[in-house]
């Protein structure tokens, strides 16, 4: 999926802090990158506080790298919503080296609706569900 598929999208400088020993970023920064651009949505799309009742929990990560990336490499973070199920919603990402012009790595993350008071699942709010579709197109589950 290009990056241009993407409206959500995060763009920043490699910072020192996400190098490894290798001499490249470490696998681990690339998902809270992604983290990150999921929060960004959050609360950009969805306008809901972090810490709001009502939120999201993660509940699987699948991640692909494609390539390294270096200290000071140009990045952008793409962060969609590809699915939303009944109690669940799946967001999927591209990280791109645009220093280069290639795809470094891309993702999915499933996630389920979840109310912190109650502490349980939720239905996916209907408030939700229109920001999202307004927002981009949906696949139907």
């Amino acid at each position: 999926m290009p990056l241009a598929d993407f409206h959500c999208i995060t763009r920043f400088r490699v910072p020192y802090c996400d190098m490894d020993m290798l001499q490249h970023v470490n696998h681990a920064s690339y998902i809270v990158w992604v983290e990150t651009a999921r929060c960004v949505y959050f609360d950009e799309v969805l306008h809901e506080p972090l810490n709001g009742a009502n939120g999201m929990i993660l509940a699987r990560l699948l991640f692909d790298y494609d390539q390294p990336l270096d200290y000071r490499e140009e990045v952008a973070v793409g962060c969609r919503v590809a699915r939303v199920g009944r109690k669940s919603f799946d967001f999927a990402y591209e990280i791109w080296s645009e220093t280069r012009q290639l795809r470094a790595a891309h993702g999915v993350s499933s996630m389920v609706a979840y109310d912190y008071q109650a502490q349980t699942s939720i239905v996916v709010p209907d408030r939700w569900r229109e920001l999202i579709a307004a927002y981009e197109v949906v696949a139907p589950t």
